[in-house]
């Protein structure tokens, strides 16, 4: 009987020392997550919530700059439609096609391990516009209700009250007509060896396809991950607007076609106070190449 006795109380230490080793292999085999999968998550969570928009674009920063060679922190932006929404506000006036569809950043600041979220703002678009409350409101209300699904410390929102009407945008009146400075302007982008086409948004054919009228309004979008990745490295948040590069060329009442585009630097300076030379470089670039496509 103590035989017994004794056997049982050793198979129940043993037991007992098993399941504390296991215990500490657990806690011991516990790997924190990377920055880089933090971004990751929040773009799941955003990906799932969007899938009935349609999905414009879904631009990995981080990762297109890897394959060239060149390191910017995790950063990866999602562009996506409301067809109702961008007409509306494009039969307003045809320049906010500049700021549409809906755009959401699921970011990381260099160095740091937090992930964050940006995104173009109501309050943003109707002081740039100047336009009246109620014209945004529609635009306000589902941008908001996507923002609210991540935790509010995660938002990083911007301060508009430097922003004015025309902030940040440049402007080149076209010598050619629509369609010619839409085939100009793809021509001379895709001669450049270091760029990416990543598509297009015809807020025209938006219009069409809910019985509505518009003047010819698109948006192009494309962009260099090598040089755009260069630019990021130490304000990852300018691929909100500036990467990929967003070329709006539209065609007014009277017949004239103009071509407008966001100013890296601007932007620059509105997150982060200051801009950096990579970033004034492509400034220049762009301003050159997309002249030289729409003038004789």
């Amino acid at each position: 009987m103590n035989f017994q006795k004794t056997f049982i109380s050793i198979a129940c230490l043993l037991l007992m020392c098993a399941c504390g080793g296991n215990s500490v292999k657990s806690k011991s085999s516990f790997v924190p997550k990377t920055i880089l999968e933090k971004v990751d998550d929040k773009q799941e969570i955003l990906q799932k919530n969007i899938s009935g928009y349609n999905i414009v674009a879904t631009l990995d920063h981080h990762r297109m700059a890897k394959e060239t060679g060149v390191y910017t922190p995790p950063s990866i932006v999602n562009i996506f439609s409301d067809p109702n929404t961008d007409v509306m506000l494009v039969q307003n006036n045809q320049l906010l096609g500049l700021d549409l569809p809906f755009k959401i950043l699921c970011y990381a600041e260099v160095d740091t391990l937090d992930a964050k979220i940006a995104y173009t703002s109501a309050e943003f678009i109707q002081k740039r516009h100047n336009l009246k409350t109620s014209v945004i409101e529609g635009y306000k209300s589902k941008i908001n209700e996507l923002i609210k699904l991540f935790p509010s410390e995660s938002i990083v929102n911007t301060d508009v009250s430097s922003v004015n009407k025309g902030f940040g945008i440049v402007s080149i009146k076209s010598d050619f007509d629509y369609m010619n400075t839409i085939n100009r302007l793809k021509d001379v982008v895709m001669l450049q060896g270091d760029t990416k086409w990543f598509g297009e948004l015809d807020y025209k054919k938006e219009a069409i396809s809910l019985g509505l009228e518009l003047n010819p309004t698109i948006l192009l979008l494309f962009g260099g991950p090598a040089p755009g990745g260069k630019a990021m490295v130490n304000s990852p948040k300018i691929g909100l607007d500036a990467f990929c590069q967003k070329l709006l060329v539209y065609e007014t009442d009277n017949g004239e076609v103009w071509v407008a585009y966001n100013d890296i630097v601007a932007f620059a300076e509105l997150y982060y106070k200051q801009s950096t030379k990579p970033q004034q470089m492509i400034n220049k670039r762009l301003k050159m190449t997309f002249t030289k496509a729409v003038k004789k």
